[in-house]
């Protein structure tokens, strides 16, 4: 049997997950713009890199909501 932490909100988590994905989407997008600068490349690797952490970000945030749903 395990036993529930109280402190254990699904919102908390999921509010979390919420900046998690901030970070990687704006990570990965600061990334593109230092790589657009360096190859002297036209918003390629923004974009590129972007869309790509919009990606890393969903997953992050699937996979915390399938975590939570089953833990009930």
């Amino acid at each position: 049997m395990t036993k529930k932490n109280k402190f254990s909100n699904p919102y908390l988590k999921l509010s979390s997950a919420a900046f998690q994905m901030t970070a990687i989407i704006g990570g990965f997008t600061w990334l593109g713009t230092w790589l657009d600068k360096k190859f002297h490349a036209d918003s390629l690797y923004t974009i590129v890199l972007a869309l790509s952490g919009v990606g890393v970000g969903l997953y992050v945030i699937i996979k915390e909501v399938n975590s939570l749903n089953r833990e009930k």
